[in-house]
């Protein structure tokens, strides 16, 4: 994935430019020491103004009109000559418009996500409610509005934090939406144990769902993930998951034992069809409940990560890193489910070592 255009970013490849957000709308002037543009008099430090703002259609123009300044600048440095031609400064940048900004950021979000169902489903859910309370002129304060019109302390507002949040930094405004996402907390959930997991697996008679069952609750893979991964033959039998919510991924097995025992690598998917993650998802979610699996297939991947922390003692980096995630989801999503069999077992093993 190409990496998004900043103005500092392009600021660290300049020398004798430097790109600068001016007025109150930031728009994008060139600032450099420049020749007179009557002729007269010595360099001084000047501004030109580009008539452009923070975006990455507009950075994209903003970053090669400094670099043509650049090469006029070493060109007066040997000639003597500037031509100012070149640079007439462009008329001020009219107020930008959120259907405008919309319109931009959505050919944006697919020519990088690609137009897939899953890029579409993405942002026909996430994205199109959130933007349509987003009219008039672009500001910081209509970004804060459309998060506010969103019920507090829930999932719901976290995402709109984390979505309007790109937004914002796509319009180029500096907005900090951190305060405004509350204090939502998980439902609680009973993990299962070790005993009920292998009892569970069990019940599926079908081989190749029993595969799918067996891999996500020796890797922690999310439900869709499982169709799209591949499992070496070879010790540690590490699981390469290619795609999916994430980026790609390894992933090792927890406990190794079930890897070997449960000879994870000869591969029986089922045939099952979809045109996005969710779609694969809910196969796995309408084959537990078929069998009356007493817990949810993501509750195995929750079991995994607890299993890693506590049994196995692996920095919370690892064990994101496996994952999938970021360290701060582990800390806030995962750890919290520790239950009391757990906590008792860390107890007894701190005595056994003599801590008291």
């Amino acid at each position: 994935m190409p990496k998004r255009l900043t103005v500092e970013g392009i600021n660290l490849e300049l020398k004798k430019v430097k790109i600068e957000r001016r007025g109150n709308r930031g728009g994008l002037s060139l600032r450099a020491t420049l020749p007179p543009r009557d002729g007269e008099g010595k360099p001084r430090q000047q501004y030109i103004a580009l008539g452009l703002y923070d975006t990455p259609e507009h950075l994209e123009v903003a970053r090669a009109k400094a670099l043509e300044l650049q090469i006029e600048m070493a060109t007066w440095k040997l000639t003597g000559r500037f031509d100012w031609g070149r640079f007439a400064e462009a008329p001020k940048p009219e107020s930008q418009n959120w259907e405008l900004i919309k319109s931009k950021f959505e050919r944006e979000y697919f020519r990088r996500r690609g137009d897939s169902p899953q890029s579409r489903l993405t942002w026909s859910s996430d994205y199109v409610p959130l933007m349509r309370s987003l009219q008039g002129e672009v500001s910081a304060e209509s970004i804060i509005a459309a998060v506010e019109g969103t019920p507090n302390n829930t999932r719901t507002r976290r995402k709109a934090v984390e979505k309007l949040g790109k937004i914002a930094e796509f319009a180029g405004l500096e907005v900090d939406l951190s305060p405004y996402k509350g204090e939502y907390k998980l439902q609680t959930r009973e993990i299962p144990s070790e005993e009920l997991i292998q009892e569970c697996r069990l019940r599926f008679e079908n081989e190749a769902w029993q595969w799918v069952y067996t891999v996500m609750a020796t890797y922690g893979l999310r439900n869709h993930e499982v169709f799209f991964c591949e499992i070496s033959k070879k010790p540690p039998h590490t699981c390469r998951i290619l795609e999916g919510k994430t980026e790609a991924r390894i992933a090792y097995p927890l406990h190794p034992e079930w890897a070997i025992n449960w000879e994870v690598w000869r591969k029986k998917k089922p045939v099952v069809s979809g045109q996005t993650y969710r779609d694969y998802g809910q196969r796995v979610n309408q084959y537990f409940y078929r069998h009356s699996i007493p817990f949810t297939p993501y509750d195995l991947r929750h079991a995994y990560a607890i299993r890693g922390s506590v049994q196995y003692k692996i920095p919370v980096v690892t064990m994101a890193s496996w994952m999938g995630h970021k360290p701060s989801v582990h800390w806030d999503t995962y750890n919290r489910w520790i239950g009391e069999s757990e906590n008792e077992r860390v107890f007894k093993e701190m005595v056994q070592r003599d801590v008291y």
